[in-house]
């Protein structure tokens, strides 16, 4: 049985029509929202929310402690805000229903546990390492693009593409002060095989289940918030919440650059789902990898003195061109149409 085959136990067509009976058309739109000719102007706001969100939070840590509850509050901005402006006529976002949240619900649950691993991972070992990984990622979705999702095979440009990606961010993080230090491999691993999963997954969820872009981003946050309180205990800011709070109330800085930091996620939320919906995986994945090594250039502009080298800036050049070189597989190519 192909990986195709294995996903579509819960195609509509294979299942009960009833368990997975889609909203009505009237009731929510066909998922593709954002038309073709909308593709660039949500690249270049997916790239910089994404770029911007990462500096931002940063600048919140430093005075604003509490990881998990950062996360908390983006994803209450996030739910809330779409739920008021659709509640007044602004946009169009679907309210939960079970039916179509039981289906979203891994969704926000693999992408809190990406979240989760990264944070281990820079916690045992450094940026570079993640880097280094974080461009392995493509490599394992451009396969599962072709073998799940049904797509095309990359071309021999698309290959060279990610290879260049994959050598310039290898020399990005070769380049960097503290070297490469490959030495926890379970949590590196762990983060890769998750990130992957997260990225074709998520695909392949948007595909199938039919919903706006605005009800994605609602579920997406609204149901990370029933994945949150593990997140609180195994960081133990249960007991620290009265200080979080406290700093918020009382230290404008701090208010200031958390509000900006969730006012760019609710902006990240509706970019990142448009654009994933809008390419295939492993092109959402590697336009991620050129977001990560523009955020390291803004961390070292904006938060730390600069560390840049020549062979640094060559890398970050190799990377943006390698990610302009890549092309989306077309559709029906692959072996993964096979059911």
């Amino acid at each position: 049985m192909s990986c195709r085959s294995k996903m579509n136990a819960t195609d509509p067509e294979a299942a009960d029509d009833e368990e997975l009976q889609p909203l009505a058309p009237s009731a929510l739109p066909p998922p593709s929202s954002l038309q073709k000719h909308a593709l660039y102007p949500v690249a270049i706001g997916y790239i910089l929310c994404s770029s911007l969100l990462m500096v931002l939070n940063k600048l919140a840590l430093q005075v604003f402690p509490y990881p998990s509850s950062l996360m908390g509050l983006q994803f209450i901005s996030a739910a809330s805000t779409v739920r008021g402006l659709a509640a007044a006529g602004k946009l169009d976002a679907a309210p939960l229903v079970w039916s179509q949240a039981s289906k979203f619900l891994l969704v926000p649950f693999v992408f809190e546990l990406a979240i989760f691993t990264n944070i281990k991972l820079l916690q045992v070992s450094n940026v570079e390492t993640a880097i280094i990984f974080r461009t392995l990622v493509p490599v394992i979705t451009s396969y599962a693009d072709y073998s799940c999702m049904g797509r095309e095979a990359p071309s021999r440009q698309s290959g060279t593409g990610l290879f260049i990606v994959c050598v310039g961010a290898f020399m990005f993080a070769q380049s960097s002060p503290n070297g490469l230090r490959v030495d926890t491999w379970l949590w590196a691993v762990a983060y890769m095989v998750i990130l992957a999963f997260e990225m074709v997954y998520v695909k392949y969820v948007l595909e199938s289940v039919p919903m706006t872009t605005w009800t994605r981003v609602y579920y997406n946050n609204a149901l990370a918030l029933l994945f949150w309180p593990p997140f609180l205990l195994i960081g133990g800011e249960y007991t620290r919440l009265h200080a979080a709070a406290t700093a918020l109330l009382t230290e404008r800085y701090t208010a200031a650059i958390v509000v900006a930091s969730c006012a760019v996620g609710v902006g990240i939320s509706f970019t990142g789902f448009g654009f994933r919906n809008l390419v295939t995986a492993t092109t959402f994945t590697v336009v991620g990898v050129m977001n990560k090594v523009l955020t390291v250039l803004l961390s070292t502009v904006f938060i730390s003195s600069s560390h840049s080298t020549p062979l640094s800036f060559l890398a970050l050049m190799g990377c943006i061109g390698g990610g302009t070189m890549y092309r989306q597989g077309g559709a029906g190519g692959g072996g993964g149409m096979e059911r």
